[in-house]
């Protein structure tokens, strides 16, 4: 282990926590410290509750994704959230490998801890039929509000069938997610390349990280 990732794990501890701040938690610019269960799909980065600080950070230096609420870091205290990412989501190379490999590494605490948070993985290799095609991110609060971060003001849907098709969506890809020790197995396997080259070692050591390739 690089020092470099162990000073990632040092400021990473406690993230991914609920906050007890009450009236605080946010999403996108919507409020939602009075949910009761908290839905959240993934497919283009980490879900800003779930990014480490090197990869929100670097997640920041990008306009659109910070202005689409995507480095959104704060959850509401005692909620059960349920998170469902898209392998692809990990595939984007965000802050550089040493970043990666803390935010996998996080990623892991995350599913092995027994928190309200529940995270599952769609796998690449995942058989789809054309209705289980990855979406754009989305989050669902209380199958009542559907918050889609596509626009630096966040397009919300309250109406009943709109957010069914949504609710209906993410059922949909849950079913397809690796969940538990499955996920665990799959997200170890994806962590093993991404231990640091030398070279990858010394343009950091030069102040010259890997650049982002992701995009929203």
């Amino acid at each position: 282990m690089t020092a470099s990732v162990r000073r990632e794990r040092r400021r990473n501890a406690g993230l991914a926590r609920p906050s007890s701040a009450p009236g605080l938690p946010t999403t996108w610019g919507v409020p939602w410290h009075g949910a009761r269960r908290i839905q959240i799909y993934a497919s283009t980065l980490v879900p800003g509750p779930l990014q480490i600080y090197g990869y929100r950070e670097a997640v920041r230096t990008y306009p659109l994704a910070r202005e689409c609420g995507h480095d959104e870091a704060v959850l509401p205290n005692g909620v059960p959230v349920t998170f469902v990412l898209e392998e692809s989501v990990l595939h984007h190379q965000v802050g550089g490998h040493d970043v990666m490999s803390a935010q996998f590494s996080h990623l892991l605490g995350v599913l092995h801890s027994a928190t309200n948070l529940s995270v599952s993985l769609i796998p690449l290799h995942a058989v789809r039929t054309p209705v289980e095609l990855p979406m754009e991110p989305f989050v669902i609060i209380d199958s009542r509000q559907v918050v889609l971060p596509v626009t630096p003001v966040p397009v919300v849907l309250e109406r009943r069938e709109q957010t069914a098709r949504y609710t209906a969506a993410f059922a949909r890809l849950h079913r397809l997610a690796l969940t538990g020790f499955s996920a665990s197995q799959h997200l170890s396997g994806l962590l093993n390349p991404l231990a640091p080259t030398s070279a990858g070692l010394a343009n950091i050591r030069e102040g010259s990280d890997l650049p982002c390739a992701a995009t929203v």
